[in-house]
Protein backbone atom coordinates (compact mmCIF):
# COMPACT_ATOMS: atom_id res chain seq x y z
CA UNK A 1 0.00 0.00 0.00
CA UNK A 2 2.68 2.49 0.68
CA UNK A 3 4.40 2.24 -2.97
CA UNK A 4 0.25 2.91 -4.17
CA UNK A 5 0.32 6.43 -1.76
CA UNK A 6 3.96 7.11 -3.07
CA UNK A 7 3.27 6.79 -6.40
CA UNK A 8 -0.46 9.08 -5.98
CA UNK A 9 1.76 11.80 -3.88
CA UNK A 10 4.29 11.70 -7.10
CA UNK A 11 1.85 12.68 -9.67
CA UNK A 12 0.12 14.97 -7.57
CA UNK A 13 3.23 16.35 -6.63
CA UNK A 14 4.30 16.57 -10.84
CA UNK A 15 0.33 18.04 -11.46
CA UNK A 16 1.14 20.85 -8.47
CA UNK A 17 4.29 22.05 -10.46
CA UNK A 18 2.64 22.18 -13.50
CA UNK A 19 1.94 25.11 -14.45
CA UNK A 20 -1.93 25.35 -15.04
CA UNK A 21 -2.81 28.62 -17.09
CA UNK A 22 -6.18 28.62 -17.36
CA UNK A 23 -6.79 27.97 -13.49
CA UNK A 24 -4.37 30.97 -12.87
CA UNK A 25 -6.19 32.78 -15.49
CA UNK A 26 -9.58 32.76 -13.49
CA UNK A 27 -7.33 32.81 -10.04
CA UNK A 28 -6.36 36.51 -11.78
CA UNK A 29 -9.72 37.32 -12.64
CA UNK A 30 -11.39 36.17 -9.25
CA UNK A 31 -8.43 38.04 -7.46
CA UNK A 32 -6.57 35.22 -5.69
CA UNK A 33 -3.78 34.40 -7.18
CA UNK A 34 -1.64 35.04 -3.90
CA UNK A 35 -4.01 32.93 -1.74
CA UNK A 36 -3.76 30.07 -5.06
CA UNK A 37 0.02 30.57 -5.39
CA UNK A 38 -0.10 30.19 -1.35
CA UNK A 39 -1.86 27.04 -1.52
CA UNK A 40 -0.29 25.32 -3.82
CA UNK A 41 3.01 25.61 -2.13
CA UNK A 42 1.29 24.90 1.50
CA UNK A 43 0.32 21.53 -0.66
CA UNK A 44 3.53 20.97 -1.90
CA UNK A 45 4.89 20.90 1.31
CA UNK A 46 2.73 18.71 2.90
CA UNK A 47 2.83 16.05 0.44
CA UNK A 48 6.78 16.08 0.66
CA UNK A 49 6.66 15.63 4.20
CA UNK A 50 4.35 12.77 4.04
CA UNK A 51 6.22 11.06 0.90
CA UNK A 52 9.37 11.64 3.19
CA UNK A 53 7.53 10.25 5.98
CA UNK A 54 6.52 6.96 3.89
CA UNK A 55 9.65 6.75 2.55
CA UNK A 56 11.36 6.69 5.95
CA UNK A 57 9.75 3.51 6.70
Amino acid sequence: MDRAQLDAIELMLRDLNTRHDEIRHRAAFRGCTRELLALQQELVQYLSRKREGLNGR
